[in-house]
């Protein structure tokens, strides 16, 4: 299986919403609390299609319109001190293929893009109380901050942001 770049994105709004919508439901840190209204998700995840149409955004996907496995995104640093890095947005893969290193692969396939784009880092966030800082770590990334509470999920439910870097 083959992580590849999406220059356009057609025939991708309904499986990238049901994808979004099928993580964030199996407790995916994408954005969301597992709760989400729907139509929140599915706006955002057409948002996102319009912005690499746009070219604001670079998509890397797995699979196609008819099997799409997974997604990253990569949104480029936006003004002249910062165009040399990227940050790494919505690592998703859908809940059923998960534990298979589709992850790792399409990690793996963004920096391959960032580093075809010309850039030389890039940083992500993970959501605290998961498996994802530890994830980011064993890949080589170095964690350099963390924003205590800083993600509400629910009435009670704060989790920390950790911040990661990657140097190419």
């Amino acid at each position: 299986m083959t992580a590849r770049p999406v220059l356009d994105p057609a025939g991708l709004d309904t499986p990238f919403a049901d994808l979004w919508v099928a993580v964030i439901r199996a407790g995916g840190a994408v954005g969301f609390a597992p709760d989400a209204p729907e139509a929140e998700i599915r706006g955002l995840a057409a948002r996102s299609l319009d912005e690499v149409r746009a070219g604001r955004l670079h998509m890397i996907a797995l699979g196609g319109p008819e099997d799409l496995d997974g997604v990253v995104f990569l949104q480029p640093g936006g003004g002249p001190v910062v165009e040399h890095r990227a940050t790494v947005l919505r690592l998703m893969v859908h809940p059923e293929r998960q534990g298979r290193g589709l992850g790792r692969l399409l990690l793996a396939a963004a920096v391959d893009r960032a580093r075809a784009l010309g850039l030389t880092q890039l940083l992500l966030s993970a959501r605290g109380g998961t498996g994802l800082p530890a994830f980011y770590r064993h890949l080589g990334w170095t964690e350099v901050g963390r924003f205590p509470r800083a993600l509400r999920l629910g009435p009670a439910d704060w989790r920390d942001e950790h911040w990661f870097q990657l140097d190419l």
